[in-house]
């Protein structure tokens, strides 16, 4: 049996990063104010996820030249939503999809806690405009964490870096 969470209108669709540089986990809040769940997710897949993000509006509008990024949909909240999650999953896969003005993201997950289920399926919709705030807001949020070497790409802790590429 595969569980399923889906949001038509999102109004919560944020990354955050908990803990301190070097050893921040990162984290999606998706849903609405009163129903939202709790995905866990890599770093790099947030990094993948807001670049992807950024090519999938450009080839929007490359492809669709009328299509409206800043179509109409409801404004995303800052706010961190009080209680307790619906649900807490782990981010497997994510893919995009698009419907006229509208995008969906769909999160392959496996959902936490005692009733482990191995397979699960997270999906919103956002209008694009959405979508390219919380690509925006993802972005800030992986490159508030340790600064990356312009020679190897790899993160530089406070006591220093040792680059492969540079010796």
């Amino acid at each position: 049996m595969e569980e399923r969470y889906e949001f038509d209108e999102v109004t919560l669709l944020s990354a955050f990063a908990i803990g301190e540089s070097g050893k921040r986990t990162f984290f999606l809040i998706v849903g609405q104010k009163e129903k939202w769940v709790r995905a866990w997710l890599e770093k790099e897949q947030l990094q993948t996820l807001a670049l992807a993000i950024d090519e999938f509006l450009f080839t929007l509008s490359e492809g669709a030249p009328g299509l409206s990024r800043e179509s109409e949909g409801m404004t995303l909240s800052d706010d961190f939503p009080s209680g307790l999650p619906y649900a807490e999953v782990e981010v497997d896969e994510i893919a995009l999809g698009h419907e006229q003005e509208r995008a969906t993201l769909t999160f392959v997950v496996h959902v936490l806690g005692p009733q482990k289920l191995d397979r699960a399926l997270l999906q919103c919709q956002t209008s694009l405009n959405q979508l390219k705030q919380f690509g925006n807001q993802s972005k800030k949020v992986c490159n508030a964490g340790r600064p990356r070497c312009v020679f190897c790409g790899g993160p530089i802790d406070p006591t220093g870096h040792i680059c492969p590429t540079s010796n």
